[in-house]
């Protein structure tokens, strides 16, 4: 089993990083390995239980994941369940964490590669570095979109922007 792990210090509260994480299903506004994501009819929108189908940028593998453990405001983990990555007993957390000034987000995945010994030599060559990518760029767009999101003008500033 192999087991990578990423983090990145955001630029704003935790609670703006934990917004965007818990909305589960729209993993896509800031993933930008994902063409698509969407909920799974019948599963909750979030919490345990919550399902969403991802599609990835290549246009060709997809997958499938359910929320196995939930802590609100901290982090959740994901299984995969279904998919066509070469890789499977997968499990993912995302995690936010207050970090004085800023926040910690954090990434860890474990899984096992398919194909037996030629899978675990690919996973040695190639796999764990396109992997680690991933994670890295799943984090540096959870970064652009909180700090975006601090940008935008809430409601009341936009009314009181046009009273002055």
């Amino acid at each position: 089993m192999t087991t990578l792990r990423a983090e990145r210090d955001i630029a704003a509260d935790a609670s703006v990083v934990w917004a965007l994480l818990k909305d589960f299903h729209r993993i896509d506004a800031f993933n930008p390995n994902l063409s698509r994501s969407a909920h799974i009819d019948g599963t909750p929108l979030e919490g345990v239980g919550a399902g969403r189908r991802c599609e990835l940028n290549d246009g060709r593998n997809w997958i499938e994941e359910r929320v196995v453990d939930w802590r609100p405001g901290e982090r959740y983990t994901v299984e995969i369940y279904a998919g066509t990555m070469p890789i499977r007993d997968v499990r993912t957390t995302l995690a936010v964490s207050p970090k004085g000034a800023v926040s910690r987000a954090a990434m860890q995945m474990t899984y096992t590669p398919k194909f037996g010994p030629v899978g675990q030599l690919l996973d040695l060559l190639m796999l764990r570095r396109k992997m680690k990518g991933l994670m890295d760029s799943v984090l540096e767009g959870l970064e652009q979109k909180s700090v975006e999101s601090l940008a935008e003008p809430t409601p009341r500033r936009a009314q009181r922007q046009e009273c002055a």
